[in-house]
Formats: C-alpha cells, sequence, structure tokens
C-alpha cells in the first residue's frame, strides 16, 4: 500500500508492476508475492515510463473493453462495428453493453493497465490491485 494517492499503476516487465504517487515516487511491486521489490534494475527494461494522460480511459483487449468508473472496474463486450472504435482502443460507447466481469474497489480509482488477462489497478487510497480477469484471456 502507498502512503498516499496513487496516480498511475503499469505493468513494467513480467511479473511486476510499477506505480507512482502524488508524493512523486515510483514503487515496484512482484507480482507473485504482493510485495515491493527493490530488483528495479533488472526487473524493468531501459526507457520505462509512465503514461503523460491519466490511466483510466478505458482499453480495448480483444473483444473487451476494460473501464473504471468511481470505483467500479467493469468488462464489457466491445461494439461489434469496429468503425466506433477509436484509435487508442477505447470507444464512445464503453460501458453501453452489458458487463461481462466486475470489480469493486474500497475507493475511487485512479489508473489501471491491462496484460493479457492480468489486471493493476490504482487506488486513490493508496493501494495497488492486481486482478486476474479470465475473460481477457486470448
Amino acid at each position: 500500500m502507498r502512503s498516499g494517492p496513487v496516480t498511475a499503476v503499469k505493468f513494467a516487465s513480467e511479473g511486476i508492476v510499477a506505480s507512482s504517487s502524488t508524493d512523486g515516487s515510483t514503487k515496484f511491486w512482484n507480482l507473485s508475492t504482493g510485495q515491493e521489490t527493490e530488483k528495479t534494475a533488472e526487473a524493468v527494461p531501459e526507457g520505462f515510463t509512465f503514461p503523460n494522460e491519466g490511466g483510466a480511459k478505458p482499453q480495448r483487449i480483444n473483444s473487451y473493453v476494460v473501464a473504471a468508473k468511481g470505483q467500479t472496474l467493469v468488462i464489457h463486450k466491445a461494439p461489434e462495428d469496429k468503425a466506433e472504435t477509436a484509435a487508442d482502443g477505447s470507444d464512445d460507447k464503453a460501458g453501453t453493453e452489458t458487463p461481462v466481469a466486475f470489480f469493486q474497489c474500497a475507493s475511487e480509482i485512479a489508473a489501471f493497465d491491462v496484460a493479457g488477462a492480468n489486471v493493476a489497478v490504482a487506488c486513490a487510497d493508496g493501494q495497488v490491485l492486481q486482478l486476474f480477469a479470465a475473460v481477457l484471456q486470448p
């Protein structure tokens, strides 16, 4: 758990999630243990950076869209019409399809990142969560 609100999360490498906080610090988490790791030099690829924009934008993964709405992370089927999908993988109809999975956090979702069926969630209360969404498996 972070000491302040988490502003971003991103899968840094296989088995490692990075999180940044409002205090400007970056921490790296081992997904196997859930503990902070000190092996950042070996675990994080050269040139790793967080996105400049907020990390709570909808993401299209295969035929699903993952979106954050307040304290809830929602996974729903993506619209069938590919013309409705933006270049960044999101769509203007995010949330209009029937949800197939959801997760309720204890506080507002500040950011999330998806890598295959793994989802990293940054919470405003300082929590960094790892979820496994089987529906996202190819």
